[in-house]
């Protein structure tokens, strides 16, 4: 299998000793028989969210693995809002108290492993299905250190990874086999990468491709060259980055998935196939009007040219 980071340590270990009561335990105040032992704790368990997590149970996993502080500490006091109408499709954000505003929000559900491509006896493994995420910060301005990516109206949180840690530890402990994801950009698709891989074999070399006609540049600048349209194959026909769903399998027939030779293939066709960055292509569609204001660092606007002296069309 392709290398994929590990998950860490510490969270395996704060995985561990989070027990089920801690999971599912309501507030004080919300005691019912059924949590003294005296009702259907079946019953009592289908309001749970994917049968596992009470909303104050979620808060308690979120705070254990360090993710609700860590979010404080760039963006002030948060709430934990869950809308579970369905607990097997919940919505959970991170509300801050400070911008009136999400900082983190994301859209969870059960799938299946025909939903994301997968066939044969792979097709009914369980999946965590990351739907939608967000991740902002909205009380920080975009600088030329952090420009903004395609789609984004706030910085990051800088929390990804640590965040989607946490949910495969969720995946595993409801039963899915995998956490999946379908990346809307090239940006995102490199935000996952280190974690997920492509369902389809083709679709993963395409994106080792494109990654490599980036190389020396930074990621940010290609995620736009390829949302401009700038990257070309070797007829010089534009490459678009095309929406594919993506696992971070935890199983271990899923993860023997991604050894098997036709998958390998794929990848090894595709990904040789050599695309190069149109310069002159990315200069003239750059937007510079979503761009921090002052000039860029030196290297960039040579490689962008800019212009010091038309600051209208720049900005």
């Amino acid at each position: 299998m392709p290398r994929t980071l590990p998950i860490n340590p510490r969270f395996r270990r704060i995985y561990q000793h989070l027990s089920g009561a801690d999971l599912a335990a309501p507030e004080l105040e919300e005691l019912s028989l059924e949590d003294l032992g005296l009702g259907d704790s079946q019953k009592a368990r289908v309001g749970l969210l994917f049968g596992t997590y009470s909303h104050p149970g979620l808060e308690r996993v979120l705070r254990a693995y360090g993710l609700i502080q860590r979010a404080e500490e760039r963006v002030g006091p948060v709430e934990l809002r869950v809308q579970g109408e369905d607990p097997f499709r919940p919505r959970v954000i991170l509300w801050s108290r400070r911008f009136y505003a999400p900082v983190a929000d994301l859209s969870l559900r059960m799938a299946t492993g025909a939903e994301v491509g997968l066939g044969d006896a792979l097709a009914t493994a369980p999946l965590l299905y990351v739907d939608a995420l967000l991740l902002q910060n909205p009380g920080r301005p975009f600088d030329w250190h952090r420009p903004p990516l395609p789609g984004q109206s706030h910085p990051g949180l800088a929390l990804s990874a640590q965040l989607l840690e946490v949910l495969m530890l969720m995946a595993r402990r409801i039963g899915a086999e995998a956490l999946a994801l379908t990346p809307s950009t090239f940006a995102a698709a490199s935000v996952y990468d280190r974690r997920f891989l492509f369902v389809d074999g083709a679709a993963q070399g395409r994106f080792l491709a494109m990654r490599d006609a980036g190389r020396g540049r930074p990621r940010w600048l290609l995620a736009w060259a390829v949302e401009l349209g700038c990257l070309r194959d070797a007829e010089g026909q534009s490459v678009p980055f095309t929406p594919m769903p993506m696992l971070a399998p935890l199983s271990r027939r899923l993860i023997r998935a991604f050894d098997a030779k036709r998958w390998a293939e794929a990848r090894e066709q595709t990904g040789r196939q050599p695309l190069t960055l149109d310069e002159e292509a990315l200069q003239q569609r750059f937007p510079w009007q979503r761009m921090p204001p002052g000039p860029p660092p030196e290297r960039l606007a040579e490689l962008l040219g800019y212009d010091p002296l038309a600051p209208v069309l720049a900005h």
